[in-house]
């Protein structure tokens, strides 16, 4: 929080299509189907204009496809630095049985502690109409120090649950244990939304110091608890049971996406369920840069599969924005032949072959054959003609992963006089995901937007950044063996596709 960041503006680099407001970042996002529409309430790192912290409050987006948004009002506005909501945290919003709708969030102020208050309460405040909301001030939620840590109280998720009751799940702390491993969701229940009795801890995983953000609703034949979690594994993860009350599972890849997205949440329209949170800026504006705090909003659509397990796939109305057009292979290393719409490479060495220049925003659709015995597939972003630099989206089908791998790999030389040893000195140049060979193919698509790069294969998104490349040719790439690219094709925004044609 306290890093200083200037907004990047328009400058080069900056999507386009994933929505962030010109003089703030999105942060965790709560988001909300009512009136018609898809609301998303998010936090936003308020600062005055010499670029001191405020505090943090809700803004306030509405989109009819999950693609095009505009700001509203200011939702909750933050308090004083003497009143509890000095930080608006993360909270949820509902229905009012009673008419309007009512939202409860986390009111964090760290200098309550020396006031004898705990640092963070939950509160509640109403709304005729999702737009104009009023705080109740006569609402405060405590842990319940039996069994909780007062000072870790946040993040309220409230359902209506299999009992007839209104149940709370928040991000809490058990009071013992490793300190990164005493994250618990915490409990509460209610008969009327205004009266809340603290329960005793719902799970405790012992894998996080706190389950941020959590998230409980049913899908098909199972119920899913949705949670970000900040220590030993940074990323949006799920559990998975066949009844709201558990017992949980783990899946064996739980992770919903790459670790630069966090805090994603769910929200249904009542036909689909879609993800929300935020892709993370890094620091400089560099691929090297630690991964900051809020960024551009990401929305992705949530699919649950005949197992149980959950993927995503992307929103119909943001890949209806390209224009699709067969791309246009360039002259290729190595043995390449044409059948049909795909491309093949049959050989013992390296295969490149250059599809075209990308642009700055691009969506890129190629299928990819995992059957064959080859040492290397990849589908190669931004890279230059003589591909020694560049992102490859790597499939690695004998592994059962995809990664994204930035090329080059920077290599010091760890022996000189000031060295401190340092050998490779590019963190991060790997992400990995999972990747399923059972259909014997895979459906790549990119979308890349400035320095957003946004890549599916089947159900399974890795979502990050590329700064240091926002402009090259992409291009597919073989090793070792044959391979096959059936129908790789290009999609550019109408106005950029007119200026190509």
């Amino acid at each position: 929080m306290s890093e200083v960041r200037t907004p990047q503006g328009s400058r080069a680099g900056e999507p386009s299509l994933l929505y962030r407001p010109p003089d703030a970042w999105v942060g965790d996002v709560i988001p909300f189907f009512g009136e018609g529409a898809f609301h998303a309430f998010y936090i936003v790192d308020d600062r005055d204009a010499r670029g001191a912290w405020q505090g943090l409050a809700w803004n306030h987006l509405v989109s009819e496809d999950l693609v095009t948004f505009r700001e509203l009002p200011v939702a909750i506005p933050h308090g004083t630095p003497d009143e509890l909501d000095l930080i608006v945290g993360t909270g949820s919003v509902d229905a009012d049985p009673d008419g309007g709708y009512v939202a409860y969030y986390a009111g964090i102020n760290p200098s309550n502690p020396t006031r004898g208050r705990p640092e963070q309460v939950v509160l509640r405040t109403t709304s005729p109409d999702l737009v104009t909301w009023t705080k109740d001030r006569d609402f405060i939620l405590e842990a319940d120090e039996r069994w909780y840590e007062r000072d870790d109280w946040r993040d309220p998720y409230i359902l209506r649950g299999t009992d007839g009751q209104w149940h709370m799940v928040l991000c809490a702390r058990v009071t013992d244990g490793p300190s990164d491993r005493r994250g618990t969701f915490g409990l509460a229940t209610s008969t009327d939304r205004r009266t809340w009795t603290v329960r005793p801890p719902m799970l405790t995983p012992g894998t996080t110091r706190a389950p941020e953000c959590p998230d409980l609703f049913p899908m098909g034949d199972h119920w899913y608890l949705v949670y970000a979690g900040y220590s030993d594994r940074f990323a949006t993860r799920y559990l998975v049971a066949d009844a709201q009350d558990g017992p949980w599972r783990t899946p064996t890849w739980d992770a919903l996406e790459a670790p630069d997205v966090y805090a994603m949440k769910t929200v249904s329209d009542g036909h689909r369920r879609y993800l929300m949170g935020w892709l993370a800026t890094r620091s400089g504006d560099r691929d090297t840069g630690h991964r900051q705090w809020g960024g551009h909003l990401l929305v992705h659509e949530l699919v649950a599969r005949p197992d149980g397990t959950l993927g995503v796939r992307p929103v119909q109305a943001l890949l209806d924005r390209f224009r699709m057009t067969p791309a246009r292979p360039g002259r290729g290393l190595g043995g390449w032949t044409t059948d049909g719409d795909a491309h093949v490479f049959d050989g013992d060495g390296l295969g490149w072959l250059p599809m075209g220049p990308m642009g700055s925003t691009c969506l890129l659709d190629v299928t990819v054959d995992l059957t064959s015995d080859v040492d290397e597939l990849a589908i190669v972003l931004q890279a230059d003609e003589g591909l020694e630099e560049g992102y490859h989206l790597r499939l690695e089908p004998r592994r059962g992963r995809f990664v994204l791998d930035r090329r080059p790999h920077h290599i010091t030389i760890p022996f000189g006089p000031e060295a401190d040893r340092a050998y490779v000195d590019a963190p991060d140049h790997e992400i990995e995901r999972p990747l399923d060979v059972s259909s014997g193919r895979a459906h790549v698509r990119v979308i890349v937007d400035g320095s957003a790069i946004v890549a599916y294969v089947d159900d399974v998104a890795l979502s990050t950044r590329g700064y240091d490349r926002t402009r090259g040719v992409w291009g597919l790439l073989a090793v070792g063996g044959r391979a096959r690219f059936g129908g790789p094709r290009i999609g550019l925004l109408p106005d950029a596709a007119d200026r190509s044609a």
